[in-house]
């Protein structure tokens, strides 16, 4: 009897982290995104160590923008990129290596949606950098951003806070927030 009760909640426990990856977007990333005033928000995943865009996270940005365009004008877009490791914690500086790498996902995810999506303004935001001092003082866009998805828990920085089978982690993943006229 017991083993069938574990064996149950286990499956409960597989159902429910299930639907929440169907989701495509936890709900900490939902509240960030919506507090920056985005109208739709999206994730896409990388392998590690790549940069190049697999064709699912093409597919999943033509749905995205097409959907867009369905709802409205695109005003821009904001993509924040992370390399393969999770925001990092105050006080720790990132390798030049994790900038380069969330800094060519960055621009090849920006080049794609202009080129083939047709959309003039992306702004990208290199989660392997925290903002500076200037940039909070001036409470400049990449601060904002970061603030935001750091203060709503989109931007874990432990493996504590990545969640309990680390659907929340958002190594190697970017999120793209659509905003509309």
């Amino acid at each position: 009897m017991k083993t069938s009760k574990i064996i149950l909640i286990g499956a409960l426990l597989f159902t429910l982290v299930s639907i929440k990856a169907l989701a495509n977007v936890d709900s900490e990333t939902e509240t960030a995104s919506k507090a920056l005033g985005a109208k739709m928000t999206s994730e896409i995943s990388f392998d590690e160590g790549q940069t190049n865009l697999s064709d699912s996270a093409k597919e999943d940005i033509r749905s995205l923008i097409k959907d867009a365009k369905e709802k409205g004008n695109i005003d821009e877009l904001k993509v924040a990129v992370w390399a393969d490791r999770e925001y990092p914690t105050k006080d720790t500086k990132a390798s030049k290596a994790d900038i380069d790498l969330a800094k060519k996902r960055a621009d090849n995810i920006k080049s794609f949606i202009k080129s083939e999506m047709k959309v003039g303004s992306v702004n990208t935001y290199n989660m392997t950098e925290r903002p500076n001092a200037l940039q909070k003082f001036l409470r400049t866009s990449d601060s904002k951003v970061k603030s935001t998805m750091e203060a709503s828990g989109s931007a874990p920085r432990t493996s504590e806070e990545t969640g309990f089978f680390g659907q929340k982690s958002k190594a190697s993943k970017a999120v793209i927030m659509v905003y509309t006229r």
